[in-house]
């Protein structure tokens, strides 16, 4: 049988495939590692560092996702106002 070989936390984390324009996600995995080598590395500790932060960046994409639609809800009327057809 072999004995195959497990992760460490620190490995797990530095996996974390991140696009390079998420600089949030980036930042977020950074101050985790930043804890690991501080001591802080149990699995269940990892997760709970790193959920604040998500939570806290879901709030903003949410945020910017309504304003977003209230602007193409305007602007979807100023091109249909445009084109006589009025909404």
């Amino acid at each position: 049988m072999t004995e195959e070989s497990v992760p460490t936390v620190t490995e797990v984390v530095e996996s974390w495939q991140l696009p390079a324009a998420a600089p949030v996600a980036a930042r977020i995995r950074t101050n985790i590692l930043a804890a690991i080598k501080q001591g802080f590395d149990d699995p269940q500790l990892v997760a709970d560092l790193a959920v604040g932060p998500l939570v806290m960046a879901l709030a903003q994409l949410e945020v910017g996702l309504a304003q977003a639609q209230r602007r193409i809800e305007v602007l979807e009327r100023v091109v249909a106002e445009g084109a006589g057809d009025p909404r």
